[in-house]
């Protein structure tokens, strides 16, 4: 015969048994939301991307005055293309700030970087960058100082 001392024994531990997996089980569900989180993270970012890239370019008068101070009226080719620019600007950041948070690799960081690079070359960039300091995340923005600055040495 098991005595009572036996049985609470055998209780506590398949009691512990039980609570040790449910915590397993929570740790992996936690885990696997976590990443689903990335990922819808990262596919709503492309998803703007593809809606910026598909988009007409409309004028917006307006922002671009806000940033850009011209003595002369912009032609609306001028002023769509200044405005991409301003689109371009916040989506590669949203990237930059999921690649600072590890939602997404390097790879996938490098091939952002690759557009911000060909963007920055765009004369207005600099103009934009300087103006719109402290709008935009200044991790990201330091990252875009460095660039420019390492273009006008090349």
């Amino acid at each position: 015969m098991v005595d009572s001392t036996t049985l609470v024994l055998i209780a506590t531990l398949v009691q512990t048994i039980v609570i040790s997996l449910t915590l397993l089980v929570f740790i992996f569900q936690f885990r696997s939301q976590e990443k689903a989180l990335k990922e819808t993270s990262y596919q709503n970012l492309l998803g703007r991307y593809n809606e910026f890239m598909m988009s007409e370019a409309a004028s917006d008068e307006s922002l671009i005055s806000r940033f850009f101070e011209t003595e002369e009226k912009l032609s609306p080719s001028e002023v769509a293309g200044i405005r991409r620019l301003v689109l371009s600007y916040g989506l590669i950041e949203e990237a930059y700030e999921l690649y600072e948070k590890h939602w997404i690799d390097e790879e996938q960081w490098s091939q952002w970087d690759t557009w911000l690079r060909a963007v920055s070359r765009n004369p207005q960039f600099a103009v934009f960058h300087a103006r719109a300091a402290g709008m935009y995340d200044t991790h990201f923005q330091a990252h875009v100082t460095k660039l420019i600055e390492s273009q006008k040495k090349a």
